[in-house]
């Protein structure tokens, strides 16, 4: 049974570009976080492509979503930082996973990851993460749910 099911999501405050994240589910020292499910929805009508990349350092991430836990007992070291400014984390892997948005408002992509350890896994380390970068493309502003489990 899987256990500690966590939730953010919100509207992107910035569009980030192939080099920064517009959002990025970052972990903690002491918790290994898999990446289970990502939704992501257009508000305008311009079509996007976005990926998903490792990120090891912090860089200058905007400001922190709130998560909700699924069950009220547990709690979370994840965290979802919104658009990062000026400083690029340093990216590593990408995962090849691609979101091809349609210049539709309201068009989206949710993307479910197997559970129990066939998610996305982000290691237990300070800075740690995976970030949402731009393809190639305009970047749009468009609304992005994440879904993790704490290990």
């Amino acid at each position: 049974m899987v256990s500690n099911i966590v939730t953010a999501g919100a509207t992107m405050t910035g569009v980030g570009s192939t080099t920064l994240p517009a959002q990025a589910l970052v972990g903690s020292a002491t918790n290994r976080l898999e990446l289970i499910e990502i939704a992501i929805v257009n508000t305008t009508s311009t079509a996007c492509i976005w990926k998903l990349m490792r990120i090891s350092t912090a860089g200058t991430p905007g400001t922190s979503l709130t998560s909700a836990t699924h069950d009220s007992s547990d709690v979370s070291t994840g965290v979802v930082k919104q658009a990062y400014t000026s400083t690029a984390p340093t990216a590593g892997a990408d995962f090849g996973y691609r979101f091809r948005i349609p210049a539709t408002v309201g068009a989206g992509v949710v993307r479910p990851f197997n559970t129990a350890g066939m998610g996305l896994i982000i290691p237990a380390a300070a800075a740690a993460g995976i970030g949402l970068f731009l393809e190639s493309g305009t970047g749009q502003i468009c609304d992005v749910d994440w879904t993790w489990i704490e290990l």
